[in-house]
């Protein structure tokens, strides 16, 4: 085999690479968003999976998918205008 065509071959197996790597995490994020729509909690499915809470809330939050929950009181005060600024 030649330099040139060793280079070719290296820069299709990082290309299938790049390719199947994108391809698992959509294929993940399709399972957690599911499982999400399902009714899972967030925990459970971050437990389930070995990834973090934030990953799995990042993932729900480019899903458009809404909160499984209605905000606590501390977090509705924080999204009002001035509600994070001392009194």
């Amino acid at each position: 085999m030649t330099e040139e065509e060793i280079v070719t071959r290296l820069k299709e197996a990082a290309a299938a690479k790049k390719q199947a790597d994108k391809d698992a995490a959509e294929a993940f994020a399709d399972a957690v968003a599911d499982a999400l729509l399902a009714g899972v909690k967030p925990k459970t499915v971050a437990s389930a999976t070995g990834y973090s809470y934030e990953t799995i809330r990042r993932i729900a939050r480019a899903r458009h998918i809404e909160p499984l929950r209605e905000p606590t009181v501390t977090s509705r005060k924080k999204a009002q205008p001035g509600g994070d600024s001392p009194a």
